[in-house]
């Protein structure tokens, strides 16, 4: 029954909405492997270099479209063939609101947890936590600024 459920959501996507979550199945298990080979700083710079769109979403209708694409990215990182942690899925929908027009934010939290240091990803976009609880920034402590791509010469 599920897979039947499934099966009828997925034929209620819009065409442009199955375009990004066929995306995020085949660019999550991409990201794992960028970040692995070339550094998160040095990969997230790359990608942000790829889109450099000019035009601004408007913010009542960017908000509605930025959590559609972010529930995309948590269906393809539910059901894909790679299961990426927060870091990745948050830099693949960074990523992809930036291909839409929308500048989004990357941020990272910490905490101390008995004796582990514990880090987590997510990503706002204007002030709205789009891929996590809307506390998260409560239960990690964010860093000071969100985290900038660094300049990368492709």
């Amino acid at each position: 029954m599920s897979a039947v459920n499934n099966w009828r959501k997925l034929k209620k996507l819009s065409w442009s909405e199955l375009m990004l979550l066929i995306q995020a199945f085949l660019l999550l298990p991409l990201v794992a492997l960028g970040i692995k080979c070339f550094g998160f700083r040095s990969f997230y710079g790359k990608i942000a270099n790829l889109n450099r769109r000019k035009y601004v979403v408007q913010a009542r209708e960017g908000i509605k479209e930025a959590r559609a694409i972010a529930k995309l990215v948590e269906i393809a990182s539910r059901y894909g063939i790679y299961k990426p942690n927060c870091l990745q899925k948050s830099l693949l929908l960074c990523w992809l609101l930036r291909q839409q027009g929308m500048e989004s934010e990357l941020r990272i939290g910490v905490r101390k947890k008995e004796e582990l240091l514990e880090a987590h990803a997510w990503v706002e976009y204007q002030g709205c936590i789009l891929n996590d609880r809307s506390d998260v920034n409560q239960l990690f402590a964010p860093f000071a600024e969100a985290i900038l791509p660094v300049e990368v010469k492709i």
